[in-house]
């Protein structure tokens, strides 16, 4: 690297600040671990911000003549690093913009240790230019009717040409994930928002943002109830709402324990509408309410009608026991209506005319499959919230519009995407009468992590804390041999992958960060990590095969080992075992294939084939420290088996009061287990003994599951994590 000129060895941009001289990288005073070669190319892109630094530039000044390396990669690898050192975003870059085809530019102004700004020459065509004028203008009446007439062609042809308005985003609630809010929307008016978390129903003054809680009605004084939906009448002076009697849960909610109240904006408790029955939505002129009942198999089998005053129901639709309708709501005009029918091929769109009866499809299941939610607005468009097809737990969802025709209710346009979003979803969409403002729930799953001490033999957590601190999705998945390194799944830098984080450090570093799938583990040596990486059919859940990749736990490019099945777990014990294994379900789904593999060598030999509930993917494994014994458990509901290697049982472990076994972890010593159970709303983190002794430790917050902890090698510290969703409801304009 060529030696900075006087006085610009350190360079300031944003809170970072770049020692040429040292090759040391600080933000706020802490130094960022950033390797040789990444540095080199943050010094070329700082000694000239806003100027394009060419490939071929970057190519000549780290890779000079006679270096052999596959410069592609090799420049990729290099500004990954950068960009993760600097919490950068390809897609969404603050510091390092891609130029396509060409090479790179710094986007931030730079400032030397002398305060200092580095020049940037301004792009072509942005500076003054003189244009010669290749004639005059002979007469003062020829230049007044030219004049008249560039002003009404600037009045009347150029407002086409001006770009739309930028979309404009404002946040309505404040919830943490510890109490999200569930859905929401926005009076007709645009004055109101009403909206619910899993305390209840409120009512907020967009406006000022005053808000208060809607009182609960005396029916349910004393018992917790879950509230769903707050679907606005068209005058704005109240709304419908479903109360659940089963609770918060969502996925018991349904006709049969379900009741429809109205809620108005002066004040008071809601009032009941109707018993047995869900409201899915109200008529555009405010006459109708619809509703759901009949349950079935798959779910609500009728829409009925009935007055805005609870009276007059009338069946409308009706579908057999193995399907479902829902979800009615009507066209701009009012003349036709839009629902959604399941089946087992998926969920079916679709519109109809109340006096024409068959039905037009508006989207077909494959459609749908990844669709959140949608709204038929005023002006005709159909906008709807879709997620990206390789979105991991949904955590990329974006805008797009169609629009249907209003008398047949088929698609008239193709799907536009609207937004280029990342990191979170929408859904409960819903818009003011003049179709200009509009209100969806914001959510995104997120993984927190905790670290405890372990007292009392495993039975109690001391002094349990975040880690690590970050607003990132952080999951651990386990500890390096010396119990000093916690090994962590983050989407830190864009996409899910692998980091390691010392318990006194505050940085993360990554391992992988690409093609990472799921079910990292520790190799009995502690020299690397397998897990499971993309899949052929994509991401788990998908079916079908995946690698089994190693990496280094330094770092470094992945290697593969064998091709295992997706919805396969493995697991490894420490050493001196040198085992791990897999177990993968047979193409039946009637019996768990349990075999070795050895972490440099590949597959093994199958150890046994135990027999599980065909279909039902809520079986789990893991292997004992010391590799002798394997827990195993078929469903949810099942005792924990414990297996020798040969696959003979040699205990069955009951936990006394407790059910809805979901994830389970070997303690330290191999004398008792960490286990998840479900309970109602959420999960409970348990100790137990082989005698099936339970101890709560952990109540995994409200909505939150997938809770898995790891104890240390030492055990002294139980790592663990659970999904939460952080759920918001936000303002959009301009769309």
């Amino acid at each position: 690297m060529d030696a900075p000129s006087n006085g610009r060895q350190r360079l300031t941009f944003g809170l970072f600040e770049a020692d040429l001289s040292s090759g040391e990288l600080r933000k706020r005073g802490q130094r960022v671990h950033l390797q040789v070669q990444p540095f080199q190319l943050l010094s070329m892109l700082l000694e000239r911000p806003g100027v394009v630094v060419t490939r071929e530039e970057v190519r000549r000044k780290l890779w000079p003549d006679g270096t052999f390396v596959d410069f592609d990669e090799g420049l990729d690898t290099a500004l990954k690093k950068l960009r993760y050192a600097l919490g950068d975003s390809s897609q969404n870059p603050t510091y390092i913009e891609t130029i396509p085809r060409r090479g790179y530019r710094f986007m931030l102004p730079v400032t030397t240790n002398n305060e200092k700004a580095i020049a940037a020459p301004a792009d072509v065509g942005r500076g003054t230019q003189t244009v010669a004028r290749p004639w005059k203008l002979a007469a003062g009446g020829v230049g007044f009717l030219l004049a008249g007439a560039a002003f009404w062609f600037a009045k009347h042809q150029l407002s086409s040409l001006r770009p739309p308005p930028e979309m404009k985003l404002r946040q309505l609630t404040t919830n943490s994930f510890e109490n999200p809010v569930t859905t929401g929307a926005i009076s007709p008016d645009g004055r109101y928002l009403a909206y619910i978390d899993r305390k209840g129903l409120y009512l907020k003054l967009i406006e000022t943002g005053e808000t208060r809680a809607v009182p609960q009605p005396e029916e349910y004084k004393d018992q917790k109830v879950g509230w769903e939906s707050a679907l606005w009448f068209p005058d704005s002076t109240g709304f419908v709402s479903n109360a659940h009697r089963s609770g918060t849960d969502d996925t018991l909610w349904n006709s049969q324990e379900s009741s429809i109240w109205v809620a108005s904006v002066l004040g008071g408790a809601p009032r009941k509408l109707r018993d047995d029955a869900i409201a899915w939505s109200v008529s555009r002129d405010g006459s109708l309410i619809s509703f759901g009942t009949n349950k079935g198999s798959v779910g609500e089998r009728e829409i009925w009608l009935m007055a805005s005053s609870g009276g007059q129901a009338r069946k409308l639709f009706e579908t057999d026991e193995d399907s479902s309708i829902g979800t009615l709501s009507w066209s701009p005009d009012g003349k036709r209506v839009l629902y959604v029918k399941s089946d087992r091929s998926g969920d079916t769109i679709l519109t109809r005319d109340l006096k024409n009866p068959p039905p037009a499809a508006l989207f077909g299941p494959t459609e749908t499959k990844n669709m959140n939610g949608g709204l038929w607005l005023t002006d005709g468009r159909f906008l709807y919230s879709m997620s990206e097809p390789k979105s991991f737990i949904a955590t990329k969802c974006n805008f797009w519009e169609m629009r249907p025709d209003g008398h047949t209710g088929t698609p008239i346009e193709k799907p536009r995407k609207l937004t280029n979003w990342s990191g979170f979803c929408m859904s409960g969409l819903s818009a003011t009468s003049d179709g200009k403002r509009l209100t969806f729930r914001k959510w995104a799953l997120k993984a927190t992590s905790f670290l405890a001490d372990l007292a009392a033999g495993g039975t109690r957590l001391l002094r349990p804390k975040h880690f690590p601190l970050s607003e990132s999705s952080d999951y651990t998945v386990g500890w390096t041999s010396d119990s000093k390194t916690i090994i962590i799944v983050s989407d830190r830098s864009g996409p899910f992958g692998i980091y390691k984080q010392s318990l006194d450090q505050d940085i993360a570093e990554p391992l992988v960060t690409e093609g990472y799938g799921r079910e990292p583990h520790l190799t009995p040596d502690g020299k690397s990590i397998v897990y499971l990486g993309i899949g052929e059919n994509g991401p788990w859940p998908a079916k079908g095969p995946a690698p089994v990749m190693r990496v280094s736990i330094d770092g470094g490019a992945s290697q593969r080992l064998f091709t295992a099945d997706n919805l396969g777990t493995m697991s490894c014990a420490r050493s001196p075992s040198d085992l791990c294994v897999i177990g993968e379900q047979t193409e039946d789904g009637k019996q768990l294939v349990v075999t070795a593999f050895d972490p440099l060598k590949g597959r093994g030999p199958e150890l046994f084939r135990f027999s599980v509930v065909a279909n039902d993917q809520n079986w789990f494994l893991d292997l004992s420290p010391d590799g002798t014994r394997v827990a195993v458990t078929r469903t949810l509901e099942s005792p924990i088996y414990i297996l020798s290697l040969g696959g003979q049982i040699l205990q069955q472990v009951h936990i006394k009061g407790w059910s809805n076994l979901e994830f389970f972890s070997w303690a330290a010593d191999g004398k008792s287990l960490f286990v998840t159970a479900r309970i109602r709303n959420g999960e409970e983190l348990l100790h137990v003994d082989l005698q099936g002794n339970a101890h709560a430790l952990w109540q995994i917050p409200a909505g939150g599951n997938n809770a898995i902890a790891y104890p240390s090698p030492d055990g002294r510290y139980l790592a663990f994590s659970g999904l939460a969703i952080n759920g918001n409801m936000w303002l959009m304009e301009n769309f």
